[in-house]
């Protein structure tokens, strides 16, 4: 007589599959941050070798404390706006009558600091931050899983299409500027021209991302989706938060009739981005280098780029900096390599200086904040009452 082997696995063979696989997961993850680190070394090297150490500790002198700390206002008015967007975002998220009142603005930029401070000082700090940020909407603000969800994915979309508004500045104020630094920095023409394509792959992500998260029928596709993965656990555990899901595309819906909240929101984070590029400016000006408005934002945005490329250094350490370096020479700043190296330097130290505070507020965000009333799940999909709606 054969006997025929099961097809069944032995006893324990998925549990060892499944911590393999966890295993594997953690390596990989250690792994990239220390590429992470070794790329960021290998282009702080790169960029500050061939500085002129006693030139950048005479610039920076020249700077003095007091200029040092005013080269902190522009962060903190970037850091504003981004907290305003984010307040007019997701205290119009709700969809029924809210039974609690929207937090504060103080809640809301206490969070942008804390995330943002994760974001600049962890490998892959995009993804952390905003996972951080959903726990802290409903810890310190309030926010349900659900209205935080669509909420999170709404400014997700509003960010894109205010980089892309801010590329499209930049390239109407700065066209020949990359024009010329096209063939240092490449060795052919054709730098502005990434830059547009760039800027249109923003405009019609932001776009594509909106329309489908507005249109309120995202979660009930994804929820449509795990209903069919494998395994009765899986798929109980799906089933059970099916409220959830629907929960998150009528917020989305909601937030999507919502458009005067969501266009004050993306001016607000448009202010954002220029803020940001006119901290470059300042910074530039204290060092006493001679560069326009247009000739720094035609940089910023490139190295916008190049930043995000690089997610997994931490604030793009290194990779940024060379990349400052670069453009500066490009345009042909007189000494750039120590300029750069001064302005790099004072750009960092500007960042420990937000990123203490940002996980001082973190940290200490336990004994400040009390947690906020949650705005429970009505029975009913609603309207946002315009007088619930934030101004």
């Amino acid at each position: 007589m054969t006997v025929l082997a099961s097809d069944k696995p032995p006893p324990g063979a998925n549990e060892r599959s499944g911590a393999g696989a966890r295993e594997r997961s953690r390596a990989g993850a250690v792994a990239l941050k220390w590429l992470g680190v070794a790329v960021a070394a290998a282009a702080m090297w790169s960029t500050l070798r061939g500085a002129d150490f006693p030139g950048v500790a005479a610039l920076i002198a020249s700077v003095g404390a007091p200029m040092m700390a005013l080269a902190l206002l522009p962060n903190l008015v970037a850091r504003l706006f981004q907290a305003e967007a984010s307040r007019r975002i997701f205290n119009n998220t709700g969809a029924g009558r809210p039974t609690a009142a929207p937090a504060r603005f103080t809640r809301y930029l206490s969070l942008t600091l804390a995330t943002e401070a994760l974001n600049m000082s962890v490998p892959a700090g995009a993804a952390l931050s905003e996972s951080v940020t959903f726990y802290l909407l409903q810890r310190w603000c309030g926010v349900p899983g659900p209205q935080g969800i669509a909420g999170i994915a709404a400014r997700r979309s509003l960010i894109l299409l205010a980089n892309a508004v801010y590329v499209g500045i930049a390239l109407a104020l700065g066209f020949g500027h990359l024009e010329r630094a096209s063939i240092p920095l490449l060795g052919a023409p054709g730098l502005p021209w990434l830059v547009v394509l760039s800027g249109l792959g923003l405009l019609a992500s932001a776009l594509a991302l909106a329309g489908a998260l507005f249109s309120g029928t995202v979660a009930s596709r994804v929820f449509a989706q795990l209903r069919r993965l494998p395994g009765r656990r899986v798929r109980d555990y799906v089933e059970a938060r099916a409220a959830a899901f629907a929960a998150t595309d009528r917020h989305a819906a909601a937030l999507g009739e919502r458009r005067g909240a969501l266009a004050a929101a993306a001016l607000l984070l448009v202010g954002m981005w220029l803020a940001e590029g006119l901290e470059t400016l300042f910074i530039l000006r204290l060092l006493g280098v001679d560069v326009s408005l247009a000739e720094v934002l035609s940089f910023e945005v490139v190295l916008a780029f190049l930043r995000a490329a690089a997610f997994m250094v931490p604030a793009g350490l290194g990779v940024q900096d060379a990349g400052y370096v670069a453009f500066l020479g490009a345009l042909g700043v007189p000494g750039a390599m120590t300029v750069g190296a001064a302005f790099v330097l004072l750009k960092r130290a500007k960042e420990i200086v937000w990123i203490g505070l940002g996980l001082l507020v973190f940290f200490g965000g336990r004994a400040v904040f009390r947690p906020a009333p949650e705005k429970p799940e009505g029975p009913e999909p609603g309207r946002l009452s315009p007088r619930a709606s934030v101004p």
